[in-house]
């Protein structure tokens, strides 16, 4: 069931079942919004880093979505270089 509702959703989106009042308030996340994790999308959070440990940084509060990452993947260069850079400058 849940292998059908990801092809729904890559297929017709995930607003698929929304009414129309419910669309126009309805934004679909991109790879460039605020609530994606940049370093995730770049090669990985540092809160997945020290999980379970002394270290451990907690839960990320931002989006952390793998077809967000293979889209910016697909990208050209160019657009990735400001999230590799604010990744290599921690």
């Amino acid at each position: 069931m849940d292998a059908q509702r990801a092809l729904l959703d890559e297929l017709m989106g995930a607003a698929r079942d929304l009414t129309d009042e419910e669309r126009r308030g309805f934004k679909e996340i991109k790879w460039d919004d605020r609530e994606v994790c940049a370093f995730y999308m770049v090669r990985f959070c540092p809160h997945d880093l020290f999980v379970n440990t002394k270290s451990d940084l907690g839960a990320c509060s931002r989006i952390h979505d793998p077809k967000l990452k293979e889209r910016l993947e697909r990208l050209d260069i160019m657009f990735t270089i400001w999230f590799q850079f604010d990744f290599f400058r921690i």
